[in-house]
């Protein structure tokens, strides 16, 4: 009888063991700069996915993006990685992955056929060494230009399609008692807007031309002095509480009423979403002046860390499975504010803006990338940033010096 209760206390105890080790197989750490009200609710919804497959989702959300990748680095390099954390694909992913401090998901990509499904320049963004490290859950766009209609009716104008339109509509916003543009008062908001101009000012072919080559005469032309002309024209529209204001308060001067327009990637609508408003009644959306039709890209993607080699756990294959699914891209997506990384889910549920943002894709002529995450590298996008947000918050600094410190800062880096 002693005999049997000894074995049967040690079956007892390895079945423990072995749920236990199980529950932990199935446990990921989530580390993410998702904080605001909008994001939260977005990636709610892939928690609620994974969870519901029986995975464990521990969560680390850490305010900034900056911050929070910086975060996700360090770990890694200090041995305590978080098993899944949201980066930017592109260069800056690469790296990691040249250090081996990464998973990779391939297998799983290739049994979901990836390929296939994203479009061609986030696959390439997505990979290192012709296999996938990350798992890409949206594609939002940054040249968007968010706008109060009430707003546009109390001062008399319509929704401008040129920037000497803009400068136009902006003067009689601001003689209404209205701040034309709601800014958030850091570098990379800075650079949207600039790069918006940019896009604006010398076109499709021109931004694709000059951020893949970083040439020095494209950098030094008559276009570009006419681009930092028009953005240090938008200087008067922008209050003087700007600097240091975060995106989504800038999001909510323009839901209120408060400001007019805000220039910003469409995650805006997330808060629009979160502040009981349909995208695209109210709050009006319009790709930002240009003239022609293209779409700067930026991708939301998840990586993961090597916990033992370079063969994801059974919680990230998990979760690079759950990201991908076409009811979670859609649920994720219609609260987020972007559209779905996949090109093949169905887009019919989504809001008038992101139909225009699909509409948009169709065409390969209008991709373009962020100069922020995976259009160049990191060195020289930081520069960039800090170029941009060095003239916009300068005082005296006159366009040809404002191109000048731009050239130079981009030449020092690449």
């Amino acid at each position: 009888m002693k005999e049997f209760s000894k074995v049967a206390m040690v079956a007892a105890f390895l079945s423990t063991a072995v749920s236990a080790g199980a529950l932990h197989a199935q446990t990921a750490e989530v580390l993410h700069w998702w904080t605001s009200g909008g994001e939260q609710a977005a990636l709610g919804e892939v928690r609620k996915a994974f969870e519901a497959q029986g995975g464990t989702w521990v969560d680390t959300p850490i305010a900034g993006g900056g911050n929070a990748r910086a975060a996700a680095v360090n770990r890694m390099l200090g041995g305590d990685p978080a098993a899944v954390f949201q980066f930017s694909i592109g260069q800056q992913l690469r790296e990691l992955a040249d250090q081996g401090l990464l998973a990779n998901v391939d297998q799983i990509a290739t049994e979901e056929h990836w390929d296939d499904k994203l479009p061609p320049l986030i696959v390439k963004a997505a990979k290192y060494d012709g296999e996938y490290i990350a798992a890409p859950i949206n594609i939002h766009g940054e040249n968007w230009m968010f706008y109060n209609k009430e707003a546009f009716e109390k001062a008399g104008v319509d929704v401008p399609k040129t920037w000497p339109e803009f400068m136009t509509a902006a003067k009689k916003l601001q003689d209404a008692g209205i701040i034309p543009i709601g800014l958030g008062g850091q570098p990379w908001q800075e650079r949207i807007m600039f790069n918006s101009v940019l896009l604006g000012v010398g076109g499709r072919d021109f931004y694709a031309k000059l951020y893949s080559t970083l040439d020095d005469d494209l950098l030094a032309s008559d276009t570009m002095r006419e681009v930092f002309e028009t953005f240090a024209k938008l200087k008067p529209f922008v209050d003087e509480s700007s600097p240091g204001r975060n995106w989504n308060e800038a999001t909510n001067m323009v839901i209120k009423g408060d400001a007019a327009v805000q220039f910003m990637g469409d995650w805006a609508k997330g808060e629009i979403i979160a502040a009981g408003v349909e995208p695209g009644t109210t709050v009006g959306c319009s790709l930002a002046p240009a003239k022609d039709t293209a779409y700067i890209m930026t991708v939301d993607a998840f990586a993961f860390s090597a916990m033992d080699g370079q063969d994801p756990t059974p919680a990230q294959a998990k979760m690079a499975h759950v990201m991908l699914e076409p009811d979670v891209q859609i649920a994720f997506n219609k609260k987020k504010g972007s559209i779905p990384a996949r090109l093949d889910v169905p887009s019919d549920s989504f809001d008038a803006c992101a139909q225009l943002a699909i509409k948009t894709l169709q065409d390969e002529k209008t991709h373009l990338v962020s100069t922020g995450l995976f259009g160049v590298p990191s060195a020289v996008s930081g520069a960039i940033d800090d170029s941009i947000s060095n003239f916009w918050n300068s005082a005296d600094m006159s366009a040809a010096e404002g191109q000048e410190q731009f050239r130079q800062a981009i030449s020092y880096a690449k």
